[in-house]
């Protein structure tokens, strides 16, 4: 056999099999295009409303309310910045004053300046409280469109389209708080208070959800 001829067949063969082997390395990429597009991720969860203290998030099934439990820690800031001012004031005036009032103004200096620094310490907690992943945050309640439910934090679970969302009146405070009324009960998701951005329109959210929106 020529070696020519030799030569123009083996480099056929080798032609061949790379021609094979491209066109199954095409044919993976192509199906693990194809399985990718197929696979689809779960979008994260909507945030429907968020007043700073509380959360309403939707999953597409799911609506979560979320309490950050803030409403405390917001309330004890304004005491304690309030108390810190009143207190370094009198004690920057005390300590102008005279020789005679310099120790008490030091002394009440010193105080203030101890409860400004409580106050900064409450602040940064509720600044990590709100920066906080809502998974570690309180569920207070969840309206299931699949199962058509509405349940409670503290146990509570009905029909979806017999509860009702309404904002109610507190005594001796300013803001309102956020209720679910059911057939055998009022459930209290919030009370709102305006150190914290209160209850917001979290009842009319929530009413849309019972009414399919």
């Amino acid at each position: 056999m020529p070696a020519a001829f030799q030569t123009t067949t083996a480099a056929s063969v080798r032609s061949a099999t790379d021609t094979a082997s491209n066109s199954a390395i095409l044919r993976t990429l192509a199906a693990a295009e194809m399985h990718a597009a197929c696979v689809t991720v779960p979008a994260p969860p909507r945030t429907l409303a968020d007043t700073g203290g509380l959360v309403v998030t939707d999953d597409g099934r799911r609506v979560l309310v979320f309490d950050r439990c803030t409403g405390v820690l917001t309330v004890l800031t304004f005491v304690l910045g309030a108390l810190a001012l009143v207190v370094v004031g009198f004690g920057s005036v005390a300590l102008v004053a005279g020789v005679e009032s310099r120790a008490l103004g030091t002394a009440f200096l010193a105080v203030g300046f101890i409860v400004a620094a409580l106050t900064y310490a409450v602040v940064r907690k509720i600044r990590r409280r709100r920066s906080q992943p809502l998974h570690e945050c309180r569920s207070v309640a969840v309206l299931d469109r699949k199962l058509g439910l509405f349940s409670y934090g503290g146990g509570a679970v009905v029909p979806l389209d017999q509860v009702r969302f309404l904002r109610k009146r507190q005594i001796g405070s300013s803001s309102p708080k956020l209720v679910a009324v059911t057939p055998g009960a009022t459930l209290v998701l919030k009370r709102g208070n305006p150190f914290d951005g209160g209850v917001g329109n979290v009842d009319e959210v929530l009413s849309a959800v019972v009414r399919g929106g």
